[in-house]
């Protein structure tokens, strides 16, 4: 725990930056989260989508919502050039990088930028919104971690809102009856500070951090200590480990199977708990409590439990 909160309040020698959009020193909603899932299923549900094949990775930034149209500035002043079409990176110092995504870029060849006066270019009309990435020596970083985009304020605490043992085949199991090798898998979100316009008002984020303890329910006596599924404010797990956070059933905002766009649908994050499958032969039969935490990037803290009885 303590870790975690070294984590949270730790700066690594970042120097804050003010948002790409005016004005400049105001918070502005944030509809996607550092580590969002995001899922392009090949097919559709009702040939089985959620658990087939398609393109998975983790979000590399954050989207701030803003009209088509709205200028978006260098946050830091350095070096800018298009990348494509709808791309456009600043480099502002060996090793740092700021990538702005979903705009129509005004520089294309390589042109110097001074934070707070040079347009970069216009939120495209269709997105309705930038996508800001930051990249430290070659590794993502999450934008919301303290003394780095400033101001944000987040007071709303995150949810765990269920719990589920499954079998080695993904069905569910029941509570009264845990046996053999079981995947625990549980649903966490968080919600925005600002809610975003439109379709996106009540769509889910990820919080920054996702934690489970076992604890035997008779003598109090801990089974299995804190882990962690993942922790964003460290970066990014690679794309290849998506389903060893994410657990299947997970699905994106606005999700897509195949051609089709599900449009004002919320997406549906489940962390995977245990992707190495608990043996709960190595428990004592009896009654357990799963204690699942979800921490927002300002530590804030929701939490819920499961009781479950083992009995192999």
């Amino acid at each position: 725990m303590a870790a975690c909160a070294a984590a949270l309040a730790c700066v690594g020698g970042a120097s804050a930056y003010p948002w790409p959009i005016k004005p400049f020193n105001k918070p502005h909603p944030v509809r996607a989260n550092f580590g969002d899932p995001r899922t392009l299923f090949s097919v559709s549900p009702a040939a089985a989508g959620l658990f087939g094949p398609g393109q998975f990775s983790f979000h590399s930034g954050v989207d701030i919502s803003a009209p088509g149209g709205t200028p978006v500035y260098a946050v830091v002043s350095g070096t800018a050039y298009a990348v494509n079409r709808e791309q456009v990176n600043v480099d502002v110092a060996p090793g740092l990088t700021f990538q702005y995504v979903h705009i129509d870029p005004v520089l294309y060849p390589a042109h110097p930028a001074i934070a707070g006066k040079t347009i970069l270019g216009y939120v495209q009309k269709a997105s309705g919104h930038v996508h800001l990435t930051e990249i430290r020596d070659g590794k993502v970083t999450n934008p919301l971690l303290k003394g780095h985009l400033t101001p944000y304020s987040d007071q709303t605490r995150p949810r765990v809102t269920s719990i589920e043992v499954r079998d080695p085949q993904g069905q569910p199991m029941s509570v009264l009856g845990v046996h053999g090798t079981v995947e625990l898998v549980a649903q966490a979100y968080d919600t925005p500070q600002i809610p975003a316009p439109g379709v996106w008002r009540s769509m889910p984020v990820a919080p920054a951090i996702v934690q489970w303890r076992l604890v035997h329910t008779d003598n109090d006596k801990v089974a299995i200590p804190t882990r962690t599924v993942v922790d964003f404010t460290a970066g990014l797990p690679l794309p290849r480990d998506f389903w060893n956070v994410y657990a299947r059933g997970t699905y994106q905002n606005q999700p897509r199977f195949g051609p089709t766009i599900y449009s004002w649908m919320p997406g549906q994050f489940l962390f995977n708990l245990t992707p190495t499958l608990l043996d709960t032969h190595t428990l004592r039969p009896g009654p357990y409590t799963l204690t699942v935490i979800a921490i927002d990037i300002r530590g804030h803290r929701g939490s819920l439990q499961q009781r479950f009885f083992v009995r192999n």
